[in-house]
């Protein structure tokens, strides 16, 4: 069957058809369909066409012998939907098996091409409903198209060669037990990824909805009702409301601001202002939004407006601007009812807020943001997003209680209410002030990766937040790596770039680049350089341009910090492991990082070195690469990643 009423694949139908199907028919059906193809790719086709055609007659007529003989289908360029344009290059449906199979035009197979084809078997049993929860099983067979040697296997992806394969498909098919699956009722399915930040911020502003979830552990949907709520109930009241939502970083607590500041129905309650005109005038006017998101991560506000592009500066806002704006001079009532504040617990205290602003205004964000509430007219709330471990600048170690001192410091206590989390009310000293616990308002699934959980626990214990035996390590690693989520150590930083370029040869969307520490001083001597103050870097194209931009991340020339990427995430990542933190005599040692400025007010530089790579370690969503210097200064820190499960990206690719 010719392909002409999907644009999900080049090709697709029964087995039988395409192998007797006239193989140039076949590759004009594939240039059709892919209309940028380059003549590499053409030669591809060529070449491989008639090898498959060969492959699965010879494999119908193993497994016909054998007594299969079912309803089948073959998919030529399948398209990965909402994923950029990913294609693995053929699936072979047979016997109720799903067999990804990938072509790679020479003898020796690279880590990236096995890990390439791990994402394609990964994301269709996570994503895909034909194949979830293990209703159809799913193979991935690398094809090394010059390879005469047997097949082998490495981290469960199957290496063969042309004359291996009919054998090697039939014995991965002849056995099932799964009902029959034709090419047609595979493409009926759906096919549900997890959105990235960016992604699903742009789908919602484009489309006023977020894509599903398809975990309901992770789905942010509770929180978001129940925050939407506990807004409405403040305008129904006309009482002030603190809501404070925590979450597990990644478990969605960013979007879930986004989204309420998104909210149309806030603006349906918004009281009507009186404005000064220039002519000594009033004019009455009805907020056009009535929820603004504020976040001091600069970074993530660039990337965010960049891809949101115009008109989102409605809704998203730098609250340095912001503070500046209602809180320098003559105090200014905000047009807002609803004021998201994200990351609360790293709010600036009294001290660095007065430094930062130089005087011009006066208190702790906490007191600024409660002030701000107390004069919006009729109603207003204040919603704090909560992370944890992720204090990382000088003036955010004083934590949540400030929100709640705030409240005491402006003598109205009787007109506040404190909605939080069970955990949270606990941990504070509420006093006198109505505060209710809710226990919607925990995210405590992440929706960055499938996971993401095991990710955090690994991380917790390689950097000593949580002690954990090395036994324990490598169990919690086998199972990430089990899972799709691969980690590497190398000390050549080329084979780290080469091994990108690779992987993500074929996925247009997927972003990766180089990260590494703010306070790191050795890095940029080994070629992984940051820019320098005065010189700023482009956050928005750094994130968003394509791969082949100078500018892009993928281009692999310039890294960013903790700051840069808080709150943001690659694909995949290669970390810089600095000399800011390294292991020395079996402890974690800070002392080769460099100096906070004389003004900072740094209470425990060891914890905010600590979080800084806690926040680098977990950026990404497929996997990492820790890019560990060959100096001796390094040995105990490599020594350590090596007893937490990480393997060598030099190594793992030799025994072949």
């Amino acid at each position: 069957m010719l392909v002409s009423t999907t644009n999900q694949a080049g090709w697709y139908g029964p087995i039988k058809d395409f192998v007797e199907e006239d193989k140039v028919i076949v590759r004009r059906a594939l240039e059709s369909f892919i209309e940028d193809a380059g003549a590499s790719q053409i030669r591809a086709w060529r070449d491989s066409i008639p090898m498959l055609q060969r492959v699965l007659k010879t494999m119908k007529t193993i497994n016909e012998g054998a007594g299969v003989i079912v309803d089948d289908g073959t998919l030529l360029e399948y398209v990965l939907p909402m994923e950029g344009g990913r294609r693995p290059d053929v699936l072979v449906l047979e016997n109720g098996v799903v067999v990804i199979l990938e072509f790679k035009g020479k003898e020796r197979w690279d880590i990236s091409d096995v890990d390439q084809a791990i994402g394609y078997k990964r994301d269709l049993e996570n994503y895909h409903s034909i194949c979830q929860d293990g209703q159809h099983p799913v193979h991935a067979i690398l094809v090394m198209t010059r390879r005469t040697e047997p097949y082998t296997e490495k981290d469960g992806v199957f290496i063969s060669g042309p004359d291996d394969l009919p054998e090697l498909l039939a014995s991965l098919t002849q056995e099932s037990e799964y009902p029959s699956l034709d090419a047609e009722h595979f493409l009926k399915g759906e096919y549900l990824p997890l959105p990235s930040l960016i992604k699903a911020a742009k789908l919602h502003f484009l489309h006023s909805d977020l894509p599903t979830i398809r975990r309901a552990s992770a789905n942010t949907d509770p929180a978001y009702d129940r925050a939407q709520q506990i807004v409405k109930d403040s305008h129904t009241s006309g009482r002030r409301k603190l809501i404070l939502l925590s979450g597990v970083p990644g478990s969605g607590k960013t979007l879930v601001g986004i989204r309420l500041s998104y909210e149309s129905e806030f603006s349906k309650l918004a009281t009507t202002r009186l404005v000064p005109r220039s002519n000594g005038n009033f004019q009455e006017i009805t907020p056009p939004n009535a929820s603004i998101f504020l976040s001091g991560n600069g970074p993530l506000v660039a990337v965010l407006k960049n891809a949101l592009g115009r008109g989102s500066n409605q809704f998203i806002q730098d609250v340095r601007k912001y503070v500046t704006h209602h809180e320098s001079g003559e105090k200014r009532i905000p047009l807002h009812h609803v004021i998201i504040f994200d990351e609360a617990q790293r709010a600036w205290d009294k001290g660095k807020v007065e430094r930062r602003h130089k005087g011009a205004v006066v208190g702790s964000e906490p007191d600024m943001f409660i002030g701000m509430a107390n004069r919006i007219p009729d109603w207003g709330a204040v919603v704090g997003l909560i992370g944890t471990g992720q204090e990382i600048h000088d003036g955010e170690e004083s934590g949540l209680q400030q929100w709640v001192d705030a409240i005491v410091n402006t003598g109205e206590m009787d007109n506040w209410d404190i909605h939080a989390p069970p955990g949270i009310i606990e941990q504070l000293e509420i006093g006198p002030i109505q505060s209710y616990s809710e226990p919607l308002l925990t995210l405590n699934a992440t929706i960055r990766t499938h996971f993401g959980e095991m990710l955090h626990h690994w991380v917790d214990g390689v950097l000593g937040h949580v002690e954990t035996p090395y036994e324990d390590l490598t169990d919690l690693y086998s199972q990430l790596k089990q899972s799709g989520f691969k980690i590497y150590y190398t000390n050549n930083l080329r084979k780290a770039k080469m091994y990108l370029w690779n992987r993500y040869e074929k996925s247009p969307d997927a972003r990766y680049g180089m990260i590494c520490s703010s306070r790191d001083k050795s890095l940029g001597g080994y070629g992984m350089k940051t820019l320098s103050w005065p010189k700023t870097l482009n956050y928005g194209r750094w994130y968003n341009e394509s791969q082949d931009h100078a500018d892009s991340c993928c281009a692999l020339d310039l890294a960013v910090t903790e700051f840069d990427s808080q709150g943001l995430e690659l694909d995949c990542t290669l970390v810089g492991w600095g000399n800011d933190f390294i292991i020395q005599n079996g402890k974690w040692n800070n002392d080769r990082a460099k100096r906070y400025a004389y003004t900072s007010d740094i209470k425990d530089a060891f914890t905010l070195r600590r979080n800084a790579y806690r926040v680098l370690l977990t950026r990404a969503r497929d996997g990492m690469i820790l890019y560990v210097p060959s100096d001796e200064l390094w040995n105990e820190t490599r020594e350590h990643l090596i007893k937490c499960g990480i393997e060598d990206l030099s190594m793992v690719d030799r025994n072949q």
